[in-house]
Formats: C-alpha cells, structure tokens, sequence
C-alpha cells in the first residue's frame, strides 16, 4: 500500500520553497530608492495578497444551506413571529399602497402613475433615476413630519407659495418643530399589531392560491408524460434561438409602455362588468356555437399534426388510414349517479350495440360494455395497427354536419335522428329545439335568423335521448 501524500500548511516558509533560492540583495535601500511608484504600489499589493494567503487557515468550509440554518425550536418560532407581526407593517404599507394604485381607490393618483410610466418607458434610461428619486421623496415626506406647515401656508395658493418661497428661499418652513420620525414597532395592545396579523392572514392566503395556481403546470414540467415535455423543451429552445434574432426588431420602449398601462387600466372598476358583458354578448350571438366547435376542430387537428409527426416513415411510405369506430349511449333518467344517466347499458335490446364501425349502426362490434381499448376491432386483411398509437376521441366531430359537444357526442332522438351539438329536452341547461341549419356551413354573411337557434317551433315532444361519438385510430398497410 502506498501511503497518501500529506498536504502541507500554507505557511511563509513553503511558500519560500516554492519560489526558490534568493540571494540576498545588498543594495536593497539603493533599489528602493530607484524604484518607480508603480513599481512600490505592486509590490505593496503583492506583499497584502501574500499576507492574505497566510492568514488563511485550511480549506473554507463549503457547507449546505440547510446545515448553515437554525435548528427549529418553539421558542425561536415564537420570538420570530412576534417580532414579524411587530416590524412588518412598513411592508404591507407598501403592498395596500400599490394595491390601491391598481384598483383605482383614488383614480388621481393612478392617472399620476400612468403618466410616470409612460415617461420612465419612453426614456428607459430614467430607471436609474428610480432609487434617487425615492430617497429624496422620503426626505421630503419625513421633513414635513418634523416641520409641519401652518395653517396660512396650507390654505395658501401655489402662486403665494412660489412667491414666498422666493422671498425667503432660506426659512422653508416656519410652523412647530416637531421630533423626528422615529422606527416604531407595534406592540400586542395596540390596534396596528392586530392590523399587521390580519394582513400576515391574507398573505398565507394569497401564497396559498398562488401555489395552487402554478400547481398544474407541474405535470407539463416534470417528465411525468416525457413525449410533452420534449415538445416543449424544443419549443424553448426553438423559441430562444429566434428570440436572439428577433429581439432587436421589438420595440422595447413601446412594449414596456403597453404593458404597464395595460395592467393599469385591466384593473379598473369599469373593465371587468364591460368584459364580462361582451363574453356574454359573443356567448349569445347567432355564430357561438359556430366558433366554439372550429376552435375545437382547429385544437384537433394541431393535436392530429403532432401525433403525425410521431408516425415512423416506413408507415409513410406502406401508407396509412383512420379507423373509425363509433360509441353508442342512450339516456334514462335515474335518481342515482348523474354519470349513470347517459350509459351503453342503457341501450336496448333490438337496436345497435355499445359500438359499431359505422355511425348509422351497421356492422356492430361484438364488444359488450367495455371500454374503447378492449373492443375487439377486426382489422381487414393486409392491415395492422401501429404501434403505440391507441384510440383517440373525434374532440371536433368532423364526420358529422351539426358538430358535437365538447366530449366529441352528437345527440339525436329516440330513433338516431335529428341531430344536434347539445341534448336538447333532456339537458336543462340546453336549447330545447334542433339548430336551423348546420354549424358546418362557412357562410357567416347570411341573415343571423338563419343561424340561431330556432325557437319559433318548439318541438317538446321531441327530446335528445340518445348520442354516438367517433374514436380514431390509426392502421398501416402490411409491407410486402
């Protein structure tokens, strides 16, 4: 065995090793005499570094955070908090300051803070100007505490103001001194303390729901589903690269200016009940439903445009094909499980089954009630499935003319007729007549009559009673 080398001190004596022999210099007062003051100054610094390195003993202890933080103890808790509640009152001042800004408590106030954004975003180089600007702010606001105005210069006009203060520009104030603002804490007897626990309160609170808010972007994150990570990730990537070449061509100053404004006037009291009213306005008009089931469709076929790209190219070139296999329910009103309400067990005896390969019924798959991935789908010869790709739902329901709800069903009567994007007669909530004409149709300039509801010929006799979806799946043909 070999023994391990021993590390030596930093000491002044090793160092000297390193460096080697020196002679010893006789005319050293002539050398210093003769040096430079740049050379004296390096070797002043020189001479601090070594003595620097001298001084230090071993190596510097890198520890974890969590080994540089106090142990837990009830009572440093308690201490802690205490003195939390007492001393953080200067910070929700703060927070109920810029919370008023935002929601317009006193609108003269935030237009002033539009105006000051709008300059700061214009001229980005007065930023630097932010932390002087504040101090002196507070110089101002504390020396007017210490020296209050009197009455005749709080009643007095801004010309009389001006004028005075050129008269006598040394005597600014002349009311009551009074003792300076002092760091006051709150104690447990006064009502600011109590003030402070009540906004600790809505603080938790407020981390609270912001934990919950950002929770589910966890999942798109973590891997948890890899092929929707990866696709991000090169999104990211992609979208960094473009940045560096796209970021010169922004304009910074309007960006900034449009941001900040923006938020200021989405808070105010007028916005929200003005957008409130137009999302129900766009909600009710004639081309709702229209829209709602195209932004589907769209969802879907960027869905269908990923998942293509994930195809194998030998699939590419065999050739592939969709598979439709369509699933039937029926409802039945029932004081159990609302779920239980529209289920292929419900379905009768002398029609379709549970699924069949075609959306008029024909040619049923003996599959009983079970789910979409134990159907027991015969593939026609010289076909098979692909692998990895299973059944996906038709979200847009393409293959029908009035479209479907937002789980892809499309609801008829009790016979597989007249169908609709909604359970008319059954669902509450629901228009109780059949749409005029189809959602498919791309005319929008036509009369709205034409494209609402109808509810000049109410049909209550008539209700939704039964639905079909479609599930896709994709098959390759067999290489030879």
């Amino acid at each position: 065995m070999t023994e391990s080398p021993v590390r030596a001190s930093v000491t002044a004596e090793n160092l000297a090793k390193l460096e080697g022999p020196t002679s010893p210099s006789k005319n050293t007062n002539s050398m210093r005499s003769n040096a430079t003051f740049s050379q004296r100054a390096s070797a002043n610094a020189q001479s601090l570094l070594f003595n620097s390195v001298l001084a230090i003993k071993g190596d510097v202890p890198r520890l974890p955070t969590v080994k540089r933080k106090a142990p837990l103890s009830v009572a440093t808790t308690s201490i802690n908090f205490r003195g939390f509640v007492q001393k953080s009152g200067p910070l929700f001042y703060f927070q109920d300051n810029v919370e008023s800004t935002l929601m317009w408590d006193d609108w003269p106030w935030t237009i002033m803070w539009m105006g000051i954004w709008a300059v700061l975003a214009l001229h980005p180089r007065l930023f630097f100007s932010v932390p002087p600007a504040i101090v002196a702010t507070i110089l101002c606001r504390t020396y007017f505490k210490k020296h209050p105005l009197s009455t005749d210069d709080l009643d007095a006009s801004p010309g009389d103001a001006l004028r005075s203060s050129l008269k006598e520009p040394l005597v600014p104030s002349t009311g009551a001194e009074q003792p300076p603002i002092a760091a006051k804490v709150a104690h447990e007897n006064e009502l600011q303390y109590f003030y402070n626990l009540r906004d600790i309160q809505n603080m938790m609170r407020l981390i609270i729901d912001g934990y919950d808010d950002l929770s589910p972007l966890v999942p798109y994150l973590n891997w948890s589903s890899e092929e929707r990570s990866l696709r991000i990730l090169q999104a990211s990537l992609v979208a960094a690269v473009a940045m560096y070449f796209i970021g010169p061509l922004i304009p910074v100053r309007l960006v900034l200016l449009l941001a900040g404004e923006g938020a200021l006037v989405a808070h105010h009291p007028w916005v929200k009940p003005m957008v409130a009213a137009l999302k129900k306005q766009m909600a009710s008009s004639p081309n709702a439903a229209r829209r709602e089931l195209r932004k589907r469709r769209l969802n879907q076929l960027v869905a269908d445009l990923i998942d293509q790209d994930k195809l194998p190219d030998w699939a590419w070139a065999a050739g592939w094909k969709d598979v439709e296999l369509f699933e039937n329910q029926r409802y039945v009103p029932s004081f159990g499980r609302a779920d239980r309400r529209w289920d292929a067990a419900n379905l009768r005896s002398n029609e379709r089954g549970a699924w069949s390969q075609r959306s008029d019924g024909w040619a049923p798959v003996e599959a009983g009630h079970v789910s979409v991935n134990d159907v027991p789908y015969a593939l026609e010869p010289g076909w098979m499935w692909i692998d990895g790709d299973d059944w996906r739902i038709d979200w847009g329901a393409r293959w029908s003319t009035v479209g479907g709800d937002s789980d892809g069903f499309v609801y008829t009567d009790d016979a597989w007729q007249r169908p609709a994007p909604y359970a008319y007669g059954t669902d509450k909530n629901a228009p109780t007549t059949l749409p005029d004409r189809t959602l498919d149709d791309e005319d929008e300039d036509e009369d709205a009559s034409s494209t609402v509801i109808s509810s000049d010929t109410p049909e209550p006799q008539i209700t939704a009673v039964t639905r079909r979806r479609r599930w896709l799946r994709r098959a390759v043909r067999i290489p030879e």
